[in-house]
C-alpha cells in the first residue's frame, strides 16, 4: 500500500448525505483527512444541500451573496500548499470564490500573502497571493473557454512552490488537468490560518456548487496531481484535458481510506511504479 502523504483537510459529498436532506442548510462539513478541520457554517450565512448535484452527488450550493463554510484555527506553515476543487458556478458575478486559505474569516482579504481561487466575471480562473492575479489563460490543453455556467469543473493549483531563501510562492493553475496559466507572489509568514469555502469576502461570493474538496502540503505533494485529478474526473464524469494522464482511464489507486494522521491509503504501489 502507498501513502498519501501530506494531507490537510478532505471535504467529501458523502459526509453531507449522511447528514443532510436536500434542501437543508448545512452546519457542518466533515473533515475526512482525519486532522479534525471541519468546515461550519452558522445562521442564515449556511449553503443549502442540493442532492443529486453533480453525478448523483451531494453538493454544497451557495447563494452567491453571503454563503460559507470556515475551518477552526490550524498552524499554516509556509510551505507549498496543493489545492483541488469541483465547483460548479450558476451565474458569471466578479471573483466567484471556491476555496481560500486566510487569516481572518470575518474579513477575509486577499492582499494578506494567502492563497484565494475564484473565477473571473468572464469564467476564467485564478488565484491571488499578496494581490499578485495568477489566472487563466489562453492554452491549447485547456482551452480558451473558462468555466462555463452549469458545467462541473476541476479546478487545481497544483502546487504553491516556495522557494526557502525568500518569501516568493509560484503556482500553476489547471482546469480540468488542462494548464490555465501560472504566476508569483509572496507567501505569508507562518501563522494561524482557517480553510473557507464559498468565501464572502472582497464581493466574492461563490454563487453556485462544491461538490468536493482537496488539500495537500509539502515540497513533493504535486506529484500526486493526475491521480487526484484523474479520481475526481472519474467520480464526476468530467473530461479531462487532452494529453492527461488518466484522460481516457480513470488510475487503478484513486484514495480510497484515511487514517488519523491525515495520510491516504492508495489502492496499490501503481503510482511509484509508473513514476520511475
Amino acid at each position: 500500500m502507498t501513502a498519501l502523504t501530506g494531507l490537510v483537510a478532505w471535504y467529501k459529498p458523502e459526509t453531507l448525505a449522511a447528514s443532510y436532506a436536500n434542501g437543508d442548510p448545512i452546519s457542518t462539513w466533515a473533515d475526512s483527512s482525519g486532522n479534525g478541520r471541519d468546515l461550519t457554517g452558522t445562521t442564515t450565512t449556511r449553503p443549502l444541500a442540493a442532492a443529486s448535484a453533480i453525478n448523483g452527488y451531494m453538493a454544497a450550493d451557495f447563494d452567491g451573496t453571503d454563503d460559507k463554510l470556515w475551518s477552526s484555527s490550524f498552524t499554516v506553515n509556509q510551505e507549498p500548499y496543493h489545492f483541488y476543487v469541483v465547483t460548479q458556478i450558476d451565474v458569471y458575478k466578479s471573483y466567484n470564490q471556491f476555496l481560500c486559505i486566510d487569516d481572518d474569516p470575518a474579513a477575509p482579504s486577499y492582499i494578506g500573502g494567502w492563497p484565494h481561487m475564484f473565477a473571473y466575471p468572464d469564467g476564467s480562473i485564478g488565484c491571488f497571493i499578496d494581490a499578485s492575479s495568477f489566472y487563466k489563460t489562453e492554452d491549447t490543453m485547456a482551452g480558451d473557454q473558462g468555466l462555463a455556467v452549469g458545467t462541473p469543473t476541476i479546478i487545481s493549483a497544483s502546487s504553491f512552490l516556495y522557494d526557502e531563501s525568500s518569501t516568493e510562492a509560484h503556482t500553476r493553475i489547471s482546469m480540468n488537468g488542462g494548464i490555465a496559466g501560472s504566476g508569483k507572489g509572496t507567501m505569508a509568514a507562518s501563522g494561524t490560518g482557517y480553510i473557507g469555502l464559498g468565501v464572502a469576502g472582497v464581493s466574492s461570493a461563490l454563487d453556485g456548487k462544491i461538490v468536493e474538496a482537496i488539500i495537500t502540503k509539502g515540497q513533493g505533494r504535486g506529484v500526486d496531481t493526475p491521480w487526484i485529478e484523474g479520481y475526481l474526473a472519474d467520480k464526476y464524469a468530467i473530461t479531462l484535458a487532452d494529453g492527461h494522464l488518466f484522460k481516457n482511464a480513470a488510475p487503478e489507486n484513486a484514495p480510497t481510506t484515511y487514517n488519523a494522521t491525515g495520510g491516504a491509503t492508495l489502492a496499490s504501489d501503481a503510482r511509484i511504479e509508473r513514476l520511475k
